[in-house]
């Protein structure tokens, strides 16, 4: 199994352990193809670009983007009140999760270095009534040859 994949399911592991509440989405790098009524309390994963990095003898070394979005439905609108109750409990979950992937190494210390680089990007409605951010980080990671 490639490190990458034991991160991916590392990542979802530790999101159902701290955020038991959400589900995962169908589509995390499509959002829109998300069905609306699937989107409150929801997640999504993925990993982005990597680069060989100097490590320890032996072993392959690489700092990689990973992501995780995390989406809530904020009801009907009148106002911006929901809109914004439901920005305030995403990045107060973001931040739960972050500080959990932070200091468990994801949950696999033997193969990841450092959780390290968050970003966090501008909230973005993907459907009526539903708001998402993502989360951008790197995880330094390694495998023996």
């Amino acid at each position: 199994m490639s490190a990458q994949t034991d991160i991916l399911n590392a990542i979802e592991s530790r999101i159902n352990a701290v955020l038991p509440s959400y589900k995962r989405l169908k589509y995390s790098y499509d959002l829109e193809k998300n069905n609306k009524r699937a989107s409150d309390d929801a997640y999504g994963i993925g990993a982005g670009a990597s680069s060989s990095v100097e490590g320890t003898f032996r072993t392959i070394t690489m700092d990689q983007e990973f992501f995780v979005i995390l989406t809530k439905d904020f009801g009907g609108r009148n106002d911006d009140n929901a809109e914004r109750t439901a920005l305030k409990a995403i990045y107060d979950d973001m931040e739960t999760l972050y500080r959990d992937l932070f200091q468990s190494k994801l949950g696999i210390p033997a193969v990841v270095y450092l959780v390290s680089e968050l970003s966090l990007d501008e909230p973005e409605k993907i459907a009526d009534n539903v708001i998402s951010i993502r989360m951008n980080f790197t995880v330094k990671h390694r495998k023996t040859i």
